[in-house]
């Protein structure tokens, strides 16, 4: 497909026709930003971490700058990091989080975001699958991934949420948190602390580096490990660009000063991109959420700043609105972004009847988050995933890759500057991922007669709790490691709270296990979001001849 068969852009605005991306515009560093930002928005606040209680520690643009050119010389020279070096991120939304990732890529190191609660196991697969060099991870997970740090002989430098507050404060902020777990969360490994390591690299000099690849972001694999999706700048830079003038063109622009809150994790692609990335390059005010549950954490920075942009999922705009102070003072929005699962018609038509415009937009980690978004202003159509952003090619096709009729389901194949090459350490996913340069997202949509994109359903059998990906073949394997347990297959059930829920049916050797048995030994070993609500037990799994345990029919 060429640009002259991009039907959708008869509804962008005439400067976004014919669109295209200088490839020589997407060489360089996204951290050049921040040298770029200081300059422009110098003692501007860029990051605010705002505490449940109301506590808030700010850092400016300038300061962003100098701490990051700081941690990148620590990188570099105390810890000794050859340019293409990992550096694994296991943070909250916090203040260390930007420093972190900019300081990393001045170095010439790659990022790899993990999940906070990941349990031991999987923190051991990411650490190795990736060849992180080094961790940084706040305090509260710590203890958890000490006896993989111990194994894996990976250094730990060490963050707390009272870092960048005045020491009484901070101290204060410490003993509340330790009240709060019943524990004292200093780790019994050796490590570093984050505020240390700053100091350090302050009186070091930097000779910046550049490294192609910026992430390697990790998703679920076909066979339930996950994969890491290998991110370049140019792919970064590509999409933001993209986005950004996509807002602009149909008139939502990010102005300087513009405060977003961030709620989502940015371990996530889609806050690390629209939150993160794409308003500091805009000088936007950044509010970080270090743990929104319950939502009255989120309390403080609405009432405390004047909230302009939001990005979540369908259950965190639910859950708002159920809540009784975020109804009496809801913000008053430039706009709110939903993306990472899909947005129900209720939520939807309640928040646009008490806030104002939400947009639908869809993406994938290896899209660099971004496909489709709904246009800003009249042209947004409910039930739909929008429009393909500028400068990407979009095609329904069967299973052969040929492209189908309009208004005819199929896979929805993408290809762009913000579409990843390969898989890390997976040329066998790789290649299945992949059909004549087209990536085949494993979801099937619907393109109507007016080039909205509507996603039907996923082809793949993973299960979406609360935005965040759940792949069977993970939570399987994780069962069937029970003595117990002769056969399991896991499937997604609807839920009012999380939109699914994970259920298994399990076939047992022997009568006598019971539901909550199974539960408990996943809790030690999965994410929490990754453990089945509702256990289901079978005399036997329906499959088909060849033996291939048959998930659609217990759908049914």
């Amino acid at each position: 497909m060429t640009t002259q068969s991009r039907r959708w852009e008869k509804h962008y605005p005439t400067q976004l026709h014919g669109y295209r991306i200088d490839a020589e515009s997407l060489a360089g560093n996204l951290a050049d930003s921040a040298g770029e930002n200081a300059r422009r928005f110098g003692d501007a606040p860029a990051f605010t971490q705002v505490l449940p209680n109301g506590l808030q520690a700010e850092l400016s643009f300038a300061e962003i700058e100098r701490l990051s050119n700081a941690f990148a010389a620590y990188l570099m020279h105390e810890q000794g990091l050859p340019a293409g070096a990992v550096v694994a991120l296991q943070l909250p939304n916090s203040l260390h989080y930007p420093i972190a990732v900019l300081g990393a890529w001045k170095a010439g190191l790659i990022v790899t975001n993990v999940n906070p609660l990941y349990t031991e196991r999987e923190l051991d697969a990411q650490l190795l699958d990736s060849g992180a060099s080094l961790l940084v991870a706040c305090d509260l997970f710590a203890k958890r991934a000490q006896q993989v740090i111990e194994q894996r002989g990976v250094p730990l430098l060490l963050t707390s949420l009272g870092d960048f507050f005045p020491a009484l404060v901070g101290r204060a902020i410490q003993q509340n948190l330790e009240e709060q777990t019943g524990d004292d969360l200093t780790p019994q490994i050796a490590f570093q602390r984050f505020s240390e390591a700053l100091g350090v690299g302050a009186e070091l000099q930097l000779s910046r580096r550049n490294h192609p690849v910026a992430l390697y972001q990790y998703t679920g694999g076909t066979t339930g490990r996950s994969k890491g999706a290998v991110l370049t700048h140019a792919n970064l830079k590509a999409v933001l660009r993209m986005a950004e003038d996509y807002l602009a063109g149909f008139g939502a622009q990010i102005e300087p000063g513009d405060i977003i809150l961030t709620i989502p994790p940015l371990y996530h692609i889609f806050a690390f991109n629209f939150n993160f990335l794409l308003f500091f390059g805009r000088g936007g005010h950044n509010l970080l959420v270090p743990n929104p549950r319950p939502l009255a954490n989120t309390r403080p920075a609405f009432e405390k700043f004047p909230v302009r942009w939001m990005t979540g999922v369908d259950t965190l705009y639910a859950g708002l609105l159920a809540e009784p102070w975020f109804q009496a003072n809801p913000p008053a929005l430039k706009l709110a972004v939903s993306g990472g699962t899909a947005l129900r018609p209720v939520t939807g038509e309640r928040w646009r009847a008490l806030v104002g415009q939400i947009l639908e937009g869809y993406g994938l980690t290896e899209s660099s988050c971004f496909v489709a978004f709904n246009p800003p202003g009249p042209k947004e159509r409910h039930g739909t995933v929008g429009l393909p952003l500028p400068g990407l090619d979009v095609r329904i096709a069967d299973a052969d890759g040929h492209e189908l009729a309009i208004g005819t389901p199929g896979e929805l194949l993408v290809r762009g500057p913000n579409i990843i090459e390969h898989y890390l350490n997976r040329p066998d996913e790789t290649r299945e991922a992949f059909v004549d340069g087209w990536f085949r997202t494993g979801d099937i949509a619907v393109m109507d007669e007016d080039d909205y994109i509507r996603i039907v359903d996923r082809k793949k059998d993973m299960v979406l709790v609360s935005g965040f990906n759940v792949y069977p073949n993970e939570v399987e394997a994780v069962i069937a490691e029970h003595p117990d347990v002769m056969e399991v297959a896991v499937i997604g059930v609807p839920d009012e709270n999380t939109g699914e829920a994970v259920c298994a049916f399990v076939a047992l050797h022997r009568p006598g296990l019971d539901g909550e048995a199974i539960i408990r030994h996943c809790r030690e070993r999965l994410t929490a979001y990754k453990v089945p609500k509702r256990i289901e037990f079978r005399d036997q799994l329906p499959k088909s001849p060849i033996g291939k345990i048959l998930r659609a029919q217990l759908r049914t």
